[in-house]
């Protein structure tokens, strides 16, 4: 009789390792697949949010303030002036330029359409107190840096994983006085379509 259960049991035991198996590798497949396949991912809430905002003659677009339950972005802080560019590298590279202020932090981040950061810059790392980074893909960066030998040694070149992206930009306003002070600081930051340069 003991053999017998013992038997019943071990017929099933494949079954139920099957199955585990096939319910935890769906949920992988799930959470990784989530951030590609999600309507209102980082990207479609910034492009829907930048459509909207104004738009300075730099290319930057003025997110709005953080209200409770209205962020763009997740985890905003109030004490930050945001705002985005998006880029699209089959239309050209990206080329994005500011001046650094030792008074004041301005933060860059460079994300894929996923929402991935592939490359961040702030003030503290600018180069003879310039940041200029210009986007493009393998190709493109690689075009640019076979043609331009005498780049300036102040530009940054950086090989987007995506066509797609977009670049956060923060100033930190120190106190709720110097908010128009942290705009004037992203107003003077230049996001532009940089044609490739021809083969």
């Amino acid at each position: 009789m003991r053999m017998k259960i013992s038997r019943d049991y071990l017929d099933w035991l494949p079954w139920a390792l099957a199955t585990v198996c096939v319910a935890g590798s769906v949920h992988i497949v799930s959470v990784l697949l989530m951030p590609d396949v999600a309507p209102r991912n980082a990207y479609a809430r910034l492009l829907a949010a930048a459509q909207n905002a104004e738009t300075t003659t730099n290319g930057v677009a003025l997110l709005p303030r953080a209200a409770p339950g209205a962020e763009v972005t997740p985890f905003e802080d109030s004490a930050f002036v945001e705002g985005v560019c998006l880029f699209d590298l089959s239309k050209g590279l990206m080329r994005v330029r500011a001046d650094a202020d030792p008074e004041d932090l301005l933060a860059l981040s460079f994300h894929a359409r996923t929402g991935r950061i592939f490359h961040s810059a702030t003030d503290r790392s600018a180069i003879k107190g310039k940041i200029d980074v210009l986007i493009g893909d393998a190709r493109q960066i690689e075009a640019v840096e076979g043609e331009d030998e005498e780049a300036p040694p102040s530009q940054v070149h950086v090989t987007a994983p995506s066509m797609r992206g977009f670049v956060l930009l923060r100033s930190l306003a120190k106190r709720a006085s110097d908010r128009d002070r942290a705009e004037q600081r992203l107003r003077s930051v230049s996001c532009e379509t940089v044609a490739e340069p021809e083969s």
